[in-house]
């Protein structure tokens, strides 16, 4: 009995490994750029993270790089001078100096709100958990442990006069903030 369900599902798995190799090697390109490590033509290829370039010599040559057009800052790295670009990793957006791997200058991208925390003269920028969750925290972590769920929103509370609010929705009410220390609510202005 348990053979006639085993017998076609090992046939159609040794099938699928076959087609397998051969849907990866189709979705590889080669591209007209030379690896700058060991002169083969780059393929492009797709990660969890999107489109990379990266060399057929794999594993003996490890060269790759990111596809995508990163959006440069106007300011400069202040540990090399190179030019700072936004980039995304696994815990998200964050600015990268562009002359990486020389320069491993980074910093967190701010929300242009400052720490609530007193004493701390640190911005509020957004971070993903190691499970994709994001959550808010400060650009002086670890010396400084805010964080919130919430968006923060640098705006006075009318009602107790707190220096900050968070960003809420609900279905029946649609987006409107809320004081953290009083839970008074306001529409968005």
């Amino acid at each position: 009995m348990v053979r006639f369900f085993y017998e076609p599902l090992y046939a159609d798995l040794e099938r699928s490994g076959e087609r397998t190799a051969e849907l990866k090697k189709l979705s590889q390109e080669e591209t007209d750029e030379d690896c700058p490590k060991c002169g083969r033509k780059l393929i492009r290829k797709w990660s969890r993270n999107g489109p990379f370039l990266a060399c057929p010599g794999f594993p003996e040559c490890r060269y790759s790089k990111s596809v995508e057009e990163e959006e440069t800052l106007d300011r400069e790295c202040p540990e090399c001078g190179g030019e700072l670009r936004y980039k995304s990793g696994r815990f998200g957006r964050f600015i990268a100096c562009g002359n990486y791997p020389e320069c491993k200058y980074t910093e967190a991208v701010s929300l242009g709100v400052p720490c609530p925390e007193e004493g701390c003269d640190g911005k509020i920028s957004e971070k993903k958990t190691r499970r994709g969750k994001v959550f808010y925290g400060c650009t002086k972590y670890p010396k400084c442990r805010f964080a919130s769920w919430d968006r923060p929103v640098s705006q006075e509370c009318p009602s107790c006069g707190n220096s900050w609010m968070v960003e809420k929705s609900s279905s029946k009410k649609g987006k409107f903030l809320r004081c953290p220390s009083c839970k008074h609510e306001v529409s968005p202005e």
